[in-house]
This record gives structure tokens, sequence and C-alpha cells, in this order.
């Protein structure tokens, strides 16, 4: 107990505490300035920071006063519930200006991205866009046979031996079907995209 704490007498806050859960303005008026200096350190001993520590003082004074209520005689001293109401709302700002801190970093970093990094990105993405529309104009041109065995084997990623279950089809005939498939595509794609 430091010395500032021990001038504090138990009895003398156990009567202000009673009046400020009774509404009396003047006995939370005396608590405030009895408490204020020790309430104080407390926060600051966790902020490490004076304006901050001012500011969470005055909340836990303004919690005091509308939640007096609260406070259980039997369970400990006036001032012990005190610094624990003080220590826990310095504590729930700390990690509050701790994640504000991280979620601004993880901002930063995401707005930060150079200009050139979007430029190149966007011109990939619509090169990937245009490569696409060229391979589905393709596909398009195929015969039925040849867009269905391609749709399995490449999109659904079954096996020539399941593509021949499925379509009650010889092996042979869907083996031919993929290799003509992707023979055609070859020969409209390739052109184009080497131009591109």
């Amino acid at each position: 107990m430091t010395p500032k704490e021990s001038q504090l007498d138990n009895e003398r806050l156990l009567e202000l505490m009673e009046g400020v859960t009774g509404g009396d303005a003047k006995s939370f008026d005396q608590l405030c300035e009895a408490v204020r200096g020790i309430l104080s350190a407390t926060i600051f001993k966790v902020l490490n920071n004076k304006e901050d520590s001012e500011d969470i003082c005055q909340e836990v004074l303004a919690k005091v006063w509308e939640h007096s209520d609260l406070f259980d005689n039997s369970r400990g001293r006036p001032l012990t519930w005190l610094r624990t109401l003080a220590r826990n709302r310095a504590i729930d700002r700390l990690r509050s200006k701790q994640r504000r801190a991280c979620l601004n970093e993880r901002f930063r970093g995401e707005v930060d991205t150079p200009a050139n990094t979007v430029s190149r990105d966007l011109t990939e993405m619509v090169s990937a866009n245009e490569q696409g529309k060229i391979v589905r104009d393709a596909v398009i041109e195929l015969s039925p046979d040849q867009q269905q065995v391609l749709e399995l084997a490449y999109f659904r990623g079954l096996t020539q031996s399941e593509i021949a279950v499925r379509l009650d089809q010889p092996i042979g005939t869907v083996k031919a079907r993929i290799r003509r498939g992707v023979k055609c595509l070859r020969d409209r794609v390739l052109p184009v995209l080497s131009v591109a």
C-alpha cells in the first residue's frame, strides 16, 4: 500500500460510496477528489500515456457514478474495486489501440501498392480475359462430340476410361475425339495468341 493509499480511510470511502449509490453528488465529488490520483497512477502504469490516463480516469469515475450499485462491500474494499475498474478499462483501451494499429498497418499495406504493380495486374487481367475469350470462341467451333469429351476431361477431371463409360463409347473413340479436339483448338488458338 502506498503512503497516499494509506491516507485513504476505508471507512470514509465506504461512506462516500454509500452516498454515491444514494445519488449524492457531493459524496461523488469527494470520492473523485480522494481517489483520482491513485486511479490515474494505476491507469498510467498500463498505458504509459498521460492524456489517455486522464481520459480513462474520467470514464471510470463516470461509470462509478452511473453504476455504483455494482460495488459489493462484502467482496472487497472500495479502493480495490475502483483500482480494478481502472486497470481493466486501461487494458481495454490498450487492446483497442493495438487492434486499431494492426488494422491500420494492414490497410496501409493494401493501399500503398505501387501504381506500376496495379497497372501490371490490370494489364495481365485484361490479357487473360482476352485469351479466355479466344479459347471460348474456339471451343464453340468444335463439334458437339469434341466439346463434350474435352469438357469431361479438362473441366470435370475424368479419365479417358471414365469418359468412355459415361458416354457408353469405345475408349478408342474417346481418345480420338480428345486428340482431334485438342488439335483443332491448337490450330485455331495458337496463331491468334501469337499475334496478340
